[in-house]
């Protein structure tokens, strides 16, 4: 009889066998799997909500939720050595150029510079875009900034996660 295991902690256990290179049967989609199917470029993440509350330009200690009017969400993904977002960006201004601040605390927080990249809103104010940096080693907490033309406050932050270093 095969194990009955959450899916939550079978997609992480997929994660991990994906990030260490160790891809095995278990995390393909086949009969009587609960697993969803496994990428080595997107592994299982959280998804979290991107909203308009933003902390103090340079804080990286306030810990709550950024979601208070939301306007899309990431799924914010871990490996032991990259930490990966995906964007949607639901209800932004159109046309405008945003830079992907990957925030990391403690460790990398604040940013300087958009070290995610920059992507612009299409003309409804959408936005799809993959971000990965390397993981800091050390940081706990995890979130992202979207900064319009990559300086200066944020307009959106992700809703944060934590893992062990």
């Amino acid at each position: 009889m095969r194990p009955s295991w959450p899916r939550r902690s079978m997609a992480v256990v997929c994660g991990a066998m994906i990030a260490t290179g160790c891809l095995v049967a278990a995390c393909s989609n086949s009969p009587g799997s609960t697993a969803p199917p496994a990428s080595a470029s997107a592994p299982a993440g959280d998804r979290v909500a991107l909203g308009t509350n933003n902390p103090a330009q340079g804080d990286c200690t306030t810990d709550k939720s950024e979601a208070a009017t939301s306007v899309g969400s990431a799924v914010l993904s871990l490996t032991p050595s990259s930490f990966q977002a995906e964007v949607q960006l639901q209800e932004g201004p159109p046309n405008t150029t945003y830079g992907i601040f990957m925030q990391q605390v403690p460790g990398s927080c604040p940013q300087s510079t958009a070290n995610g990249g920059t992507f612009t809103t299409d003309s409804a104010g959408h936005l799809q875009a993959s971000a990965t940096v390397a993981r800091v080693a050390g940081a706990t907490t995890f979130y992202i900034q979207l900064v319009p033309s990559g300086a200066g406050p944020p307009d959106f932050t992700s809703d944060r996660i934590s893992a062990t270093p």
